[in-house]
């Protein structure tokens, strides 16, 4: 309850409000026991101007229940020669960055993801940083480092 007047008072949720303070130690800590939102690489895209609006939606549909499987693909961008991953501090914040992306790419597409601890997820795959609510009025890159 406090945590949502907070965010109406200062509109940044608790994981912007740590990120705010500028204090990558606080923030990695902070990291290890809040679950962050990863969307999941999307099957297809589809070009919205060749479709009538109920193809359009019927494949958005197809595609979000092939989104629905077993396994996870995490979205890595790579931009510049390097490979990024995004990451939300809620769905909302990623549904903001879905609209923005199919707008950049003039496609739509269907929309997975997972909620889950960042650690969890970047372990296990080979990227250069996170974006933490990119396209959002606020938003953070974290240098991840490579485990040799």
């Amino acid at each position: 309850m406090i945590a949502k007047i907070l965010e109406f008072l200062t509109g940044k949720d608790d994981l912007e409000r740590v990120a705010c303070k500028e204090d990558l130690g606080l923030l990695n800590a902070y990291l290890k026991k809040r679950r962050i939102w990863i969307p999941q690489r999307p099957k297809q895209f589809l070009d919205p101007a060749s479709l009538t609006q109920e193809q359009v939606l019927e494949a958005v549909q197809k595609a979000a229940e092939q989104l629905s499987g077993d396994q996870f693909d995490p979205w890595v961008l790579e931009v510049d020669g390097k490979k990024r991953l995004p990451a939300f501090s809620s769905q909302k914040k990623m549904t903001a960055f879905a609209g923005k992306m199919s707008q950049e790419l003039d496609k739509v597409f269907g929309l997975g993801c997972v909620e889950i601890l960042l650690e969890d997820v970047t372990k296990s795959l080979d990227i250069d940083f996170v974006d933490l609510n990119l396209f959002s009025p606020k938003s953070w890159e974290i240098g991840v480092k490579k485990k040799t």
